[in-house]
């Protein structure tokens, strides 16, 4: 695992992030097209032209905070419950270790690069390390609204529950799995205003499924390049 070190969603952490696959993105990849012989649909080929272009970016523009700044805001959806999620993050980790670990403490992960797979990196919420510091798990954060959060409370226990409910956030933990060796992870969700405000699921390393998320990573780098070569 290699990390860069800069605060989740800042200026630099999303610069850091120009040109890679990204955990919370990997699921658009794995869509195959309709036909046989299309490897990918036309959501993931959207994302491939866009990861594309971001390689070819000029790197004055790129290091320039006001025009970088500018192609963020082209690119990013934040809508006023999506930033409101975001704010809950830390007041739900605080819960969950309340509950589960109260002398322990949830480490801060950045951008996580993959070891050994270029233009490949995911950033989870957070992580718990074992008592030998090896025994990583991440954690990842979600706080819907109200109704989507019974939803994910009634219907998700287990990393197959995950995926057949919400298969987005099941393939996002495998990426961050991929990306930091984790043996597993936690799926939090989080609604302040229930007398029952978190629920929390064990997230088990699907192996054969990270194998094919990661050939499918390799795929996609190798359709972006040639777009890149043409």
């Amino acid at each position: 695992m290699i990390t860069d070190g800069v605060e989740q969603r800042s200026i630099s952490w999303f610069r850091s992030r120009v040109g890679f696959l990204t955990g919370s993105k990997i699921a658009d990849i794995m869509k195959s097209g309709r036909k046989k012989d299309e490897i990918f649909s036309e959501t993931a080929k959207a994302y491939l032209f866009q990861v594309a272009g971001e390689r070819l970016f000029n790197p004055t523009f790129l290091n320039d905070d006001g025009i970088f700044q500018d192609y963020i805001d082209q690119v990013s959806v934040n809508t006023k419950a999506m930033q409101w999620g975001a704010d809950q993050e830390d007041a739900a980790k605080a819960l969950y270790m309340q509950m589960n670990f109260p002398e322990g403490e949830i480490a801060e992960l950045s951008s996580c690069k993959h070891d050994t797979i270029p233009y490949f990196a995911a950033s989870p919420d957070g992580a718990i390390y074992g008592r030998d510091g090896e025994d990583l798990k991440i954690i990842e954060v979600k706080c819907p609204n109200i109704n989507t959060y019974m939803k994910y409370r009634t219907l998700i226990h287990d990393a197959a529950s995950l995926k057949e409910t919400e298969p987005k956030y099941y393939w996002q933990m495998m990426a961050e799995m991929s990306c930091t060796g984790a043996k597993g992870g936690i799926f939090i969700v989080y609604c302040p205003w229930l007398s029952k405000p978190i629920h929390w699921a064990e997230i088990d390393r699907v192996e054969d499924d990270i194998k094919l998320m990661e050939d499918r990573v390799i795929l996609a780098n190798d359709f972006i390049n040639e777009i890149i070569n043409n």
